[in-house]
């Protein structure tokens, strides 16, 4: 408007119409009313107004007097006393460029790199030695080279074979007879408990025997059956604890046959012989001080029974060993020979031998 040479004012009748405005010229001749010129409403152009307004009157961010210090000079050395900051003071310092470092070497390895480097220019204490000739030789020559040495790796196998418990880590005394103890405890249990039952039955038994009253009303008779069959029933649990005690420290390969339910007469000839048999076994269990015995020249046995497989397997098979080194030395001796034409491989490949077909005998040449 300023470029036209027009200016706006509020209105004469402010009292009745607040907030009017008309525009002049530079002459003050009357032009108009903003709001009839513009084609703008009333309620907007208030609106406009009133941020004008507030704009002017809120204080503007960058106020350059809020930035002095409300402080008076009162001594001769007050710029001293605060002096005024520089320009490099109140940049912002640039971070510094990022460097890569090589890792630093340790000690051991300076002092070896320092002790390389002063070594690069000694002279030799001993002369070097001239390399082989180089040596070319036919591919059926090299063919039968390779033969030879997969004959030789056949046979350095059956060196270095050896007896299956060899590799095995050595028995334990202490961690062995341990752990035997703790797996016998329970059947310990069993037996013992067995055990008590059928003494019981026959002391009663026993005393009943001695009472003609008992004899007559029949209650003796009555015992006497009782303790039958606790007897089988012990039998059948003696057998089952003591097969049990083979498996456990290895002198049976099977666990033991679980235990009947139901026991008759006819199995009493086979339960009394093989208490029989194993009446060491069945003494061990009965008693602890027995069982300590028992188990300990068990696992002396055992470590003999081991010692003595592997000895006896040695000597079986002492003799192919033998027979596989001698074979080793002669096909050895076959690498460093003249070649043989290809025609005397072939009557070497038709000439029966106990070794591999294509090889030649010791005795050939």
């Amino acid at each position: 408007m300023v470029e036209h040479g027009l200016t706006m004012r509020e209105g004469d009748r402010r009292d009745r119409r607040p907030g009017a405005h008309i525009i002049e010229n530079q002459d003050g001749k009357l032009i108009g009313s903003f709001i009839r010129l513009t084609k703008v409403r009333v309620a907007e152009f208030r609106k406009l107004l009133a941020e004008e307004q507030q704009q002017t009157v809120s204080k503007p961010e960058m106020d350059i007097k809020s930035t002095h210090l409300p402080i008076r000079r009162t001594t001769a050395d007050f710029y001293n006393e605060y002096p005024i900051p520089k320009a490099s003071d109140t940049l912002p310092v640039l971070s510094k460029r990022h460097v890569t470092k090589r890792p630093q070497m340790n000690k051991w390895q300076t002092e070896l790199w320092l002790k390389r480097m002063s070594e690069v220019n000694t002279p030799a204490t001993e002369p070097h030695l001239p390399e082989p000739p180089l040596r070319i030789i036919r591919a059926e020559e090299a063919r039968f080279h390779r033969k030879i040495r997969d004959a030789i790796a056949l046979q350095q196998a059956i060196l270095d074979q050896q007896a299956p418990e060899t590799g095995w880590a050595a028995l334990e005394r202490d961690a062995t007879l341990a752990k035997w103890h703790k797996q016998l405890t329970p059947y310990q249990r069993q037996l013992r408990d067995s055990f008590n039952r059928y003494h019981s039955a026959k002391q009663a038994w026993t005393r009943a025997q001695k009472s003609v009253w008992l004899r007559m009303n029949g209650k003796s008779r009555r015992l006497e059956k009782i303790c039958d069959r606790l007897l089988l029933e012990f039998l059948e649990v003696l057998r089952f604890v003591v097969q049990t005690l083979l498996h456990i420290v290895g002198l049976r390969s099977t666990p033991a046959t679980p235990l009947r339910s139901s026991v008759t007469e006819n199995d009493r000839p086979a339960l009394e012989a093989f208490r029989k048999r194993h009446d060491a076994e069945f003494s061990a269990m009965a008693d602890q001080a027995t069982l300590n015995v028992w188990l300990s020249s068990r696992f002396d046995r055992l470590v003999d029974a081991r010692a003595q497989r592997i000895q006896q397997w040695n000597m079986v098979h002492q003799p192919e060993k033998d027979s596989a080194r001698q074979e080793i030395k002669r096909l050895s001796t076959l690498l460093t020979r003249k070649p043989i034409s290809s025609k005397r491989q072939v009557a070497i490949k038709q000439h029966p031998s106990s070794t591999p077909a294509f090889l030649p005998s010791c005795g050939s040449s």
